[in-house]
């Protein structure tokens, strides 16, 4: 849900009447990456840590700080969208730490209010949509006027417990399409930045009107859980590693 001022309502609805026709459908690329801040508050933690021994901590020091760049597809229809790693060309062999982002599909649809998830290991979860505030913020991404919208990610953590991010969108009613990276949906505009505490996504490509796009819905027969669901599956998986040891 997004709070907006009837002058603002007004504003963005003008704006949208005159450019709707301008996008149809698009292609967005991505680029993500990990926020040197929380590397290095991350490896600060991780020294102090006298259970962990000093060559685990040089290894893991050095996957945060060569971390590398992902890159990320986004494709858009009026009602829907479809959002996906794109494959790395890197070929070097051995572990490569990534963006800190999750590497899972989306899928969205906007009439409906459809934010799904497609995970590896629980399946197709559906998530509750951010509740977007805007903060008066205007600066420029390229050629465009963004405006940016802030939010409060409730997340569950592998550890069981919950905690709260938030997030900085940065959107453009320039290209009135109403979808975004990952679950970062629902502003009146594209979403062109989205930054968190570990990791940022940044538009470097927006194709408009391409001439194909891939969406991927799931299919009618596909069971989708909640997050309550898939968390009370961490939950159990946690229980169950500790047993384990």
């Amino acid at each position: 849900m997004l709070y907006l001022k009837p002058m603002a309502i007004f504003v963005w609805s003008l704006l949208l009447a005159t450019t709707f026709a301008q996008a149809q459908s698009a292609i967005i690329t991505y680029k993500g990456e990990m926020n040197p801040k929380y590397v290095d508050s991350f490896v600060a933690a991780l020294e102090n840590k006298k259970d962990v021994a000093m060559g685990v901590k040089q290894r893991v020091a050095n996957h945060y700080y060569n971390a590398r760049p992902e890159y990320f597809e986004l494709h858009i229809n009026r009602n829907e969208s479809y959002y996906y790693t794109l494959p790395s060309l890197d070929l070097d062999e051995g572990y490569t730490m990534g963006s800190g982002s999750s590497i899972f599909p989306y899928y969205t649809e906007k009439s409906s209010g459809k934010i799904i998830e497609y995970t590896t290991h629980f399946g197709k979860i559906a998530l509750s949509p951010l509740k977007w505030k805007l903060t008066g913020e205007v600066k420029k991404v390229g050629k465009y006027t963004c405006y940016q919208a802030i939010a409060s990610e409730r997340l569950f953590s592998r550890r069981g417990f919950y905690y709260n991010r938030q997030v900085i969108a940065w959107f453009t009613p320039d290209i009135p399409l109403n979808f975004g990276p990952k679950n970062y949906i629902g502003l009146p505009g594209l979403v062109l930045e989205v930054y968190r505490d570990k990791f940022s996504l940044q538009a470097i490509e927006i194709n408009l009107n391409p001439e194909k796009i891939v969406i991927k819905p799931p299919k009618d027969d596909e069971k989708i859980i909640t997050e309550e669901e898939s968390h009370a599956m961490i939950s159990e998986l946690e229980t169950e590693r500790k047993r384990s040891r």
